[in-house]
């Protein structure tokens, strides 16, 4: 149920905004894929391990250069 609560999400996502980060990885800690819960300043419900991120690597490539 915690997992599915969108309350939850809403809250790690608020703070992952307001403190500027630009991913929050939500981790059941059961094994499973984990949840892209906010990127790139947008909310979102991908998952690492599928279509768009088949591993972190591809998840932390769209992030944006700190350097720029």
């Amino acid at each position: 149920m915690f997992a599915r609560s969108a309350r939850v999400s809403e809250v790690f996502t608020g703070l992952t905004a307001a403190s500027g980060g630009v991913c929050c990885l939500f981790d059941t800690g059961d094994g499973g894929p984990e949840q892209v819960c906010w990127l790139n300043g947008e909310t979102t419900q991908e998952m690492v391990s599928g279509p768009r991120f088949p591993d972190r690597r591809a998840l932390v490539a769209t992030w944006p250069d700190p350097e720029e």
